[in-house]
């Protein structure tokens, strides 16, 4: 077996939505990935904003998801061989204790393997303060660290660019605007969210997660 290359997709995914799916596709074409995992978080202790569903129900999202788009003959989340390697895990779900990023690489190359390429994918509001995550250098050192930049965010790039000189040709540029905070205020106001330009529009996420969510009644749903 020859090296891979395998990136490493971070988040609460709060709910997930097909914003985060799209970055994936980019990455996985720009990236020639042989393995995208999404890790869901635990927590997010350093997050700002509370997080809404607990670990179990963010999993479940994750999966429905992954298994929507495994299952759609026109999915575009497959890689150069034409396979769909998108899976998710829950070892920062599993593990006691406050989660690390050193600590989910870590345990990831042991789990894959320490002779294949990794890359760890984060949003452009994340990387402003990745000097400031714990053992820093190490991650640094285990893997390329990839920027996905929503196209709302481009005011942010210059300082990365600055700020982290690595980081200037690992760019993945002009990915979708939907965030899990507007799908939050949509799905409290029964589905719908109001636009920039005043108009109501409903809420577009994957089928089965928006059942899952109306089932279960998530974000204030009602």
């Amino acid at each position: 077996m020859g090296v891979k290359n395998i990136a490493i997709f971070g988040g609460t995914f709060d709910p997930v939505h097909k914003g985060h799916f799209y970055a994936a596709e980019i990455a996985i074409k720009k990236l020639s990935l042989d393995k995208l995992i999404i890790v869901v978080a635990k927590d997010q202790w350093r997050r700002k904003n509370t997080i809404q569903a607990n670990p179990s129900q963010r999993l479940d999202m994750v999966n429905l998801a992954i298994n929507e788009e495994r299952s759609d003959s026109k999915t575009r989340l497959l890689n150069y061989e034409k396979k769909f390697i998108i899976e998710a895990s829950d070892i920062d779900i599993k593990r006691n204790g406050k989660t690390y990023t050193i600590d989910t690489i870590k345990e990831i190359r042991s789990l894959y393997g320490k002779k294949h390429s990794y890359f760890f994918l984060i949003g452009a509001d994340v990387a402003l303060d990745i000097h400031n995550w714990k053992n820093f250098n190490d991650i640094n050192s285990l893997l390329n660290i990839v920027v996905v930049n929503r196209k709302i965010q481009q005011n942010i790039l210059p300082v990365i660019k600055e700020r982290y000189k690595f980081l200037s040709e690992n760019l993945i540029e002009g990915v979708s605007d939907q965030t899990s905070t507007n799908q939050r205020l949509g799905w409290s106001n029964n589905g719908f969210l109001e636009q920039g330009d005043g108009h109501v529009a409903k809420i577009i996420n994957y089928d089965s997660v928006a059942e899952y969510i109306s089932k279960k009644k998530l974000y204030g749903y009602t």
